[in-house]
């Protein structure tokens, strides 16, 4: 699973010269962290074995969620559900928030 055709886009606009309005370049990056975490998601979920419904179980939520939150479609990233993957997935969650935009998340499996 990865966000390939995204980037790419994305890589092309910036050679275009195209420059984001204020609004849309928040919103791209609340996006880019919603997919950013849905990969992460996707590839402990299968380190540990479990399916969607496991997950889903876990999470006390559904499969289609489950899903929704692997493809990126968890908008927003609410402290909520990071605490709430924390505990499903028994790791520690690190949310980086850099002053320039540039947020990044990571699991911690040791802090778990």
């Amino acid at each position: 699973m990865t966000h390939a055709r995204w980037k790419l886009a994305r890589e092309r606009q910036l050679a275009e010269g195209y420059t984001d309005p204020p609004e849309a370049t928040v919103e791209r990056e609340q996006i880019r962290l919603a997919m950013a975490l849905g990969q992460l998601v996707y590839d402990r979920r299968t380190e540990l074995g479990f399916s969607q419904e496991d997950l889903a179980r876990r999470l006390g939520t559904s499969a289609d969620e489950v899903d929704s939150i692997e493809v990126g479609g968890a908008l927003p990233v609410t402290s909520d559900l990071l605490a709430r993957l924390a505990a499903a997935l028994e790791v520690g969650v690190d949310v980086h928030l850099a002053p320039s935009g540039g947020t990044a998340v990571s699991f911690d499996k040791h802090a778990a």
